[in-house]
């Protein structure tokens, strides 16, 4: 997310510009802008520490919209610090889908003979269509990554905590966008596979689909963060968000239209990453808190829907709070 933002000679227009990712258009009114206050974040689905980040990114976008830099700096370091624990978060989740770590073998389960979404959890993550054949196998299921590769994800991980120390210390606003995007894409990727609401405790349904998901999931993160550490680039930004957040709220609504009374563990998993990923697109879009947390309190009560053969009703509740196009 940029900001027309004010500014006061070449000097300052580099100081503010790298806070804000844009360059000043117009002077600063004399009138300062209304203070919103941050919003009360309290979903069920949500860990907490993605709570915290989603009401520190709220205060930080508002205070630069507001031009009050100093709230908008120390809205930055708790940001960096909940975005640490993210990163906990993810760590620990990575771990959880090494092959084997649940006593079941998964490489003895037989391929799927129905569609997982693994290329949307591929979309999610940013992984470019054309690096999926690197990341996603002739059968459409992830490649297996060795223990040695996901402790490069780990050290991947790490370098991901030097890079926020390194925005900490320079303020530089226009950096942690895109770290905080990818960051809580990647938590919301390992969450479909790798928790509480995760597709196989949602859904009774083909054993060898509930044991290949964490692991193929956890190959992907490992894949997607040796690709961000690298310096590549992230595919999901080259979207505009506008268009992505009309297109994921299309392809969740299409998903519950097809969903049956009785569903198995592969339309639990594409029902969950297909609102991961309307999740994360209403994140980036420029509109007010209220319309968010709107939208993400319909899609807080998926898991619910899911237990309820209530699906076709979250669809209208979720269709009347389109994003606008």
């Amino acid at each position: 997310m940029s900001f027309i933002v004010p500014g006061q000679g070449k000097k300052n227009e580099e100081v503010i510009g790298t806070r804000a990712g844009a360059k000043p258009l117009t002077p600063e009114s004399t009138t300062p802008a209304p203070v919103e206050e941050p919003p009360v974040v309290e979903f069920a689905g949500w860990p907490p520490a993605l709570q915290k980040v989603v009401q520190d990114d709220f205060r930080r976008t508002s205070a630069l919209a507001g031009y009050r830099w100093k709230a908008a700096d120390a809205a930055l370091v708790d940001l960096v610090r909940g975005l640490d624990d993210l990163l906990d978060l993810a760590a620990d989740r990575i771990q959880d889908t090494e092959p084997g770590r649940s006593g079941r073998q998964t490489r003895k389960a037989s391929p799927p003979t129905v569609e997982v979404s693994f290329d949307e959890v591929a979309d999610l993550l940013g992984i470019p269509a054309d690096e999926l054949d690197g990341a996603i196998d002739d059968a459409g299921r992830p490649v297996r990554r060795s223990r040695a590769d996901r402790r490069t994800a780990q050290r991947a991980i790490k370098q991901l905590r030097i890079q926020l120390q390194q925005v900490e210390v320079t303020m530089d606003h226009t950096r942690l966008t895109p770290l905080t995007g990818f960051i809580v894409r990647l938590v919301l990727a390992l969450g479909t596979a790798v928790d509480s609401q995760s597709a196989s405790q949602l859904a009774t349904g083909d054993e060898h689909l509930d044991t290949l998901i964490p692991p193929a999931v956890g190959a992907l993160a490992a894949f997607a963060l040796e690709r961000k550490t690298a310096a590549l680039a992230d595919a999901w930004h080259e979207h505009e968000p506008a268009t992505l957040a009309v297109q994921t709220h299309k392809d969740l609504l299409e998903s519950l239209t097809e969903a049956k009374p009785t569903i198995d563990t592969a339309a639990a998993f594409r029902l969950l990453v297909r609102s991961a990923r309307a999740w994360v697109a209403c994140f980036q879009l420029d509109r007010p808190a209220t319309e968010k947390l709107q939208y993400w309190q319909a899609l807080d009560e998926l898991p619910d829907a899911l237990r309820d053969d209530a699906l076709q009703t979250l669809r209208d509740r979720l269709e009347a709070l389109a994003p606008p196009r």
